[in-house]
């Protein structure tokens, strides 16, 4: 078969790829490898799954915006998808006088970035988590979690819509290019791609 665009690994930074290619490309043909018998096996679905506010990033800084975008565009895809979002909030803890200072920097800095924070007092931290001990403490009340293997199936689904689309659970053996084509070979089978073709052929 002859794809447009071939994408290496189901994870969410491969699920992602294929989505914002296809965005750019309406009607290409989208071919994901991935080795597994499933999507986001490995890191994607093996971590905190939290959805970071970026309070500690640089204000103005690429990061900081992209993490704030990110956070609200991923907050955008679940909700259109139908996949929960837990928003718990997130107690920044000071243990001491000198992690006290150090807190108002970073109000200042969350207000830089567009990101609510809330001071909170000792005896506040205390009605709130009883089992934390602090002498103060900041609520970041955007900070929240998902089960990103949800949302990279939800992508991979969005992705079948967008174009004709296969996936196939298969480890990459090897690959070679030229001026037009690559061609990549598995153990399942031989796959390759083509540009600027608009659709998949045999």
């Amino acid at each position: 078969m002859m794809y447009d665009y071939c994408v290496i690994g189901g994870g969410i930074v491969g699920m992602a790829t294929a989505m914002s290619i296809l965005k750019q490309r309406p009607g290409a043909s989208m071919l994901v490898l991935e080795k597994e018998f499933g999507l986001a096996r490995h890191q994607t679905g093996h971590n905190s799954g939290v959805i970071h506010s970026g309070i500690y990033y640089e204000p103005g800084s690429l990061k900081a915006d992209l993490c704030r975008r990110g956070a609200q565009a991923t907050k955008d895809f679940c909700s259109e998808h139908g996949i929960p979002v837990t928003t718990q909030g997130k107690l920044l803890v000071a243990t001491d006088d000198r992690d006290a200072a150090r807190m108002a920097d970073l109000v200042q800095r969350a207000a830089a970035n567009q990101i609510e924070a809330v001071p909170v007092s000792a005896s506040e931290l205390r009605e709130m988590e009883p089992h934390v001990e602090g002498v103060a403490a900041l609520l970041v009340p955007a900070t929240g979690s998902v089960d990103y293997t949800l949302v990279s199936q939800a992508m991979a689904t969005a992705i079948r819509k967008d174009s004709p689309a296969n996936t196939f659970p298969s480890r990459r053996a090897s690959s070679r290019s030229s001026t037009h084509t690559a061609r990549c070979s598995t153990s399942a089978a031989t796959r390759r791609r083509i540009l600027p073709s608009a659709h998949a052929r045999s």
